[in-house]
């Protein structure tokens, strides 16, 4: 909903390119398949995402926070996925390579979390155990009370700090 900025920001162009498309490039770079892309219903999210081989859900009540997101995506994963990496598309700084160094960490029943610097943060990758727990959440509520639940199946995978920077509001809008 981009509430902090005032605007629909993943449609606003960073560095030549709309937030969304950047982050679901990236996404497809790092081999990822499908990318599903989970937005409001704005027809501009399908218009920029043109000519990428993502899937665009749209999201009929993004007021009813991130929870719903999630679970659409989820449930437009083909059966039997083996895995849900769980992106935002506010994080301009993170890349395609970076993307793919937690790909290539994942292991069957775990969770993968990148870290940047002192704190952890997105996108997180969950094994297909989790999704249940995931389909479950309720309200602004995303995938950190489940990652923080099984502490246990945790797999951190260090980050440059920089690569968690979002863009929430419009001071910090660099692009």
């Amino acid at each position: 909903m981009s509430s902090r900025f005032g605007r629909q920001k993943l449609l606003e162009a960073w560095r030549g390119e709309p937030l969304v498309r950047l982050a679901a490039r990236r996404l497809l770079e790092a081999g990822l398949d499908p990318v599903v892309v989970v937005a409001s219903e704005d027809a501009r999210f399908a218009d920029v995402l043109a000519g990428l081989a993502v899937q665009v859900m749209g999201n009929p009540a993004p007021d009813l926070g991130i929870s719903r997101s999630i679970g659409i995506g989820l449930e437009a994963l083909p059966a039997g996925s083996p895995a849900a990496l769980i992106a935002v598309a506010d994080q301009p700084y993170l890349t395609a390579q970076a993307l793919a160094e937690l790909v290539r960490a994942f292991l069957p029943g775990r969770i993968v979390v990148p870290r940047y610097g002192t704190h952890r943060g997105n996108p997180p990758i969950f094994d297909r155990r989790f999704f249940p727990e995931l389909l479950a959440l309720e309200g602004d509520r995303g995938g950190q009370g489940v990652v923080g639940a099984h502490p246990e199946a945790v797999l951190e995978v260090d980050l440059a700090a920089g690569m968690g920077a979002d863009i929430d509001r419009p001071e910090d809008w660099q692009g």
